[in-house]
């Protein structure tokens, strides 16, 4: 079966994006037979990407569905740079133009939307889950009112914060970003015993009030060059830490996000671009 497809990428954070509506494509990948989806996400032997997003009918009466999954074949919940680079997908169909508001139907919920230009691309991503239960986590909350605990990392001690943007987040802070094994520390704390669903990781090195930068290790993924959820999680605890503003730029390896979480409630915004690579057809 051959099908076309669309690569975009959100701050270096690729997809491949499959326009599923009245396909089977749905089923297909929900069986992953044959590792269909590894195989795509495979660099030197696929088209190569961080994972693949599919556009499905809604159930809930908003634009579209989006069903995005990781390199390694699981199911995430949402993807704040995949959802950017969906609604790019849609505004460069002449899906959306006009649109002040584009409601996206997404496994943690309904996400809203909307488009000012691919380098400007905001939205809504909801309200931070600090419950340990929900996150999951088994760390427990303090007065700061964030799950955190203590763990030991060559020799070294740190503490690590819990979050969730419908997805979950570890936390912790570090003096230089590039001074540190990241990619062991990565692979390690993903699977941490602290989260039961493993999660996504974050290192967070501060500069100042209103900036700060990351390094990402995604669960189901690995290093990547940015995450949107990921950026929100960490202005969410740098904020509540009272470290930086409510609002403040995330520097990440593949470019900056602006992240509010405007007087510490209600929902997370995000802002930032994602753009067009290529497209192509693919024998599936």
């Amino acid at each position: 079966m051959k099908i076309k497809f669309k690569k975009y990428q959100g701050l270096g954070n690729d997809f491949i994006i499959f326009d599923a509506r009245r396909t089977n494509l749905e089923d297909l990948f929900s069986l992953n037979k044959d590792n269909i989806i590894q195989r795509l996400c495979e660099r030197n032997f696929g088209i190569g990407a961080d994972g693949i997003i599919l556009i499905l009918d809604s159930n809930k009466k908003c634009f579209v569905r989006m069903k995005i999954y990781n390199s390694d074949g699981s199911e995430a919940e949402m993807c704040g740079n995949g959802i950017r680079c969906l609604i790019a997908f849609l505004h460069d169909n002449n899906e959306v133009k006009g649109l002040l508001d584009i409601p996206i139907e997404t496994k943690a919920g309904i996400i809203s939307t909307s488009f000012n230009g691919n380098e400007n691309i905001k939205v809504n991503m909801g309200n931070p889950i600090l419950n340990p239960e929900l996150i999951p986590t088994n760390l427990l909350t303090d007065e700061s009112g964030i799950p955190n605990g203590n763990i030991k990392l060559n020799d070294q001690y740190f503490t690590i914060y819990a979050v969730s943007m419908g997805n979950p987040h570890m936390i912790l802070f570090v003096n230089d970003i590039n001074n540190i094994p990241f990619a062991d520390w990565g692979r390690y704390l993903e699977k941490h015993s602290s989260f039961p669903n493993y999660t996504n990781v974050h290192f967070v090195e501060l500069i100042d009030n209103l900036n700060i930068k990351v390094r990402v290790w995604e669960r189901g993924c690995g290093a990547t060059l940015a995450c949107g959820t990921g950026a929100c999680a960490c202005l969410v605890i740098t904020s509540k830490l009272g470290k930086t503003s409510n609002k403040a730029n995330v520097h990440l390896p593949g470019g900056g996000l602006v992240i509010e979480w405007p007087n510490q409630i209600g929902p997370v915004y995000m802002q930032g671009p994602a753009l067009f690579t290529f497209n192509g057809e693919i024998d599936l």
